[in-house]
């Protein structure tokens, strides 16, 4: 990359992206019958809503949306099969990625009690926001089907809109009583400022390949997971109305050693799920796990990876796979970590506080603390290490 785009690149991240709009849509839901979700739900929910919005949007009613005359407008086919255009089937694509992701929260409760509230967050973008009331219609359908033949009923109560994503102000849109959905227009995306370090968290399985292999913990390199996450970034401003230029794979950082990559813990998590279209058992497995990242190249990747915590990356998004950050957090949430400086006895800068069961102990690595506890925790550890105490 060269030093003047990189310079703009890092006066721009104050500066609106020029990337699609984006939404979060957070479905309210109230369980009718006891729901046993699976292990991971996102395969469940993305069937139910598929169906449901199928049921609401085919008007042809073929079986497939292969061959049909309205593929390239009907709202089910643009959300869900998701079709290239004819110049981009001469250029040898036969689908596009999906314009939504679903959020799916791998600590939500799998079993509801009848009565039980529960959520679903889903973000569209660009042109598919605007389908969103097809899909609180669809989403009540499925609800009256339910989850599987336990029956697993519910009903939607209510929907709510981000009016940023990620600073959790949370407005209504529509609500059962009112019947009526309140449009709201999307705001420009402007990432907050490049921290000078991040605790990168794979919540939901990631699936990169490379060679035609899925990439497993020791496998899994920074390039692997920029540049796809890069690509992904490309196409979506494509597709939805974004400028793709400003994720020109050229525009990546050549330096392998300007950004440093400092996998906390990775394991691979297997996930099995049955494709009712391809009667068969699915293996959806990847990785999860916490990387720190730092270095000079962060500021220059930092929008993109800002971005990559609502557009997913990897494949499966679509199922909620590929999740970055921490679905736990209102506001940013790639965690930015705190670095304590050298005292007067001569600290080490490689060194840094770890926080272990509620102790704070001296460790040669990075780790991420609350900024609530960060001052407390750093007064605390330099009053036990002037009384010669690496332990507290």
């Amino acid at each position: 990359m060269g030093r003047e785009h990189e310079a703009s690149l890092t006066r721009a991240v104050d500066e609106p992206l020029r990337f699609p709009p984006l939404a979060r849509f957070r479905f309210h839901l109230e369980a009718h019958d006891t729901i046993r979700l699976p292990p991971y739900a996102g395969s469940a929910w993305r069937g139910l809503l598929g169906h449901g919005l199928r049921r609401t949007a085919c008007v042809t009613r073929q079986p497939t949306c292969s061959g049909c005359l309205l593929v390239q407008n009907c709202v089910y086919s643009t959300l869900f099969e998701t079709p290239a255009t004819p110049a981009q089937a001469e250029g040898g694509y036969t689908a596009m990625p999906h314009p939504f992701v679903l959020d799916i929260d791998p600590t939500a409760p799998r079993t509801l009690a009848p009565g039980a509230p529960f959520a679903l967050t889903v973000h569209l973008l660009g042109s598919a926001i605007a389908h969103a009331p097809y899909l609180i219609h669809a989403l009540g359908l499925a609800g009256q089907r339910g989850f599987g033949h336990e029956g697993g009923r519910f009903a939607v109560t209510a929907v709510e809109r981000e009016q940023t994503p990620g600073d959790g102000g949370w407005k209504p849109v529509y609500t059962t009583q009112s019947g009526v959905y309140q449009t709201y227009e999307s705001v420009p995306l402007c990432p907050p400022a490049a921290p000078l370090a991040i605790r990168l968290r794979l919540v939901t399985p990631l699936r990169i390949k490379r060679d035609g292999h899925f990439l497993g913990a020791r496998d899994l390199a920074a390039r692997d997971l920029i540049q796809t996450l890069w690509r992904r970034l490309r196409t979506l401003a494509t597709l939805q109305g974004g400028d793709p230029s400003g994720f020109d794979p050229r525009y990546l950082p050549g330096d392998s050693e300007a950004l440093g990559w400092h996998p906390q813990w990775l394991r691979w998590h297997d996930w099995t799920r049955y494709s009712s279209r391809q009667d068969t058992l699915m293996q959806f497995g990847g990785l999860i796990g916490e990387i720190d990242l730092d270095g000079s190249a962060l500021s220059v990747l930092w929008p993109a990876l800002w971005l990559g915590q609502w557009t997913h990356v990897g494949k499966g998004t679509a199922f909620g796979l590929g999740g970055i950050g921490s679905c736990n957090r209102a506001m940013i949430q790639m965690t930015p970590i705190k670095r304590c400086a050298p005292d007067h006895r001569g600290l080490a800068d490689s060194e840094s506080v770890r926080v272990s069961h509620g102790r704070v102990t001296m460790r040669n690595c990075v780790f991420m603390l609350s900024c609530d506890g960060w001052s407390r925790a750093t007064s605390l550890w330099l009053k036990r290490r002037r009384r010669g105490s690496e332990k507290l």
